[in-house]
């Protein structure tokens, strides 16, 4: 009787380590898929944000304003693009800056100061590969703002260098779609990088980091700023209030560890999931996941 009463014990034992290792293996997939569904919306929206910048690259009227120094037409040219953009598509976040061949400022269709001439060489990476390699770039990018920038190079009839356009886009179409698989997200960027994002200065804080959008939601604010400790840890992950937060480290063009994009999700999950229809074959190339270290890569 001794030995069976001891046998069911030791059985008892097994089942709920097993149980145990069974359910923190169901958290660490279901974590790992809305982890690729951020990945996949954010190579998305570089995908699209490139395809833009190479198809203005090619518009001659674009070509003729930098050839003959002409920033009213460049500008007028712009307003055309986003016009249409924002009526054929229903996007209006889309900001597009072109540059000279020595990386001055040449026309942005955001700013009405008198930027033109101003030199971006000394802290914008990626102008600088662009010039560099004559090759289109996409990246999450830090200057001013953090956000998503497309570059593209732009060249003359004998296929000279004579410029480049960039398309930078904020977080805010990704956050849109995320909403539609219950996450939410919020890139955060280190302090340390804040002189260099001047724009950033008068956002909220977190711990040590700086909100990168003006708009955000204040739910997820509240837990993080009534939970900055888990900013000092080093955990795959953190169950707040039937949530789920995940500390995902974002990188810039030639930095690391830039900021973090904050993923949240219901802490109870479903094992019947379905993937993300979105095609990111093409940015393969651009972009790496490490499972081990739960890290965003983006080149």
């Amino acid at each position: 009787m001794i030995a069976f009463i001891t046998l069911l014990l030791i059985l008892f034992v097994f089942y709920n380590r097993y149980r145990a290792y069974y359910e923190d293996e169901k958290t660490d997939t279901y974590i790992s898929k809305n982890i690729d569904i951020l990945n996949n919306n954010l190579n998305f929206e570089k995908r699209y944000a490139l395809s833009l910048s190479l198809f203005i690259s090619q518009n001659q009227i674009i070509k003729k304003a930098l050839h003959v120094n002409d920033q009213p037409m460049a500008l007028k040219e712009i307003a055309k693009f986003t016009n249409e953009i924002e009526k054929s598509a229903g996007i209006s976040n889309i900001e597009i800056q072109v540059h000279t061949k020595d990386l001055e400022a040449f026309a942005r269709n955001w700013d009405n100061s008198n930027y033109l001439g101003v030199k971006l060489g000394g802290f914008r990476k990626g102008l600088v590969k662009v010039k560099k390699t004559k090759e289109p770039f996409v990246s999450i990018e830090l200057g001013k703002r953090l956000n998503i920038k497309a570059i593209s190079p732009i060249f003359d009839e004998e296929h000279e260098f004579m410029g480049s356009v960039e398309i930078i886009m904020n977080f805010k179409n990704v956050e849109k779609r995320l909403k539609k698989f219950d996450l939410k997200m919020m890139p955060l960027l280190d302090k340390k990088f804040i002189d260099v994002a001047i724009d950033l200065r008068k956002n909220k804080q977190i711990d040590k980091y700086f909100l990168v959008e003006k708009e955000y939601s204040k739910e997820l604010y509240d837990k993080l700023l009534n939970n900055s400790d888990l900013f000092k840890n080093d955990k795959f992950y953190y169950k707040i209030d039937k949530k789920i937060i995940v500390l995902v480290p974002m990188l810039s063009v030639g930095i690391q560890d830039v900021g973090l994009i904050v993923l949240c999700m219901n802490a109870k999950h479903n094992n019947d999931y379905t993937q993300p229809s979105i095609d990111v074959a093409e940015q393969i190339n651009r972009y790496e996941f490490s499972n081990s270290r739960r890290e965003v890569i983006i080149k």
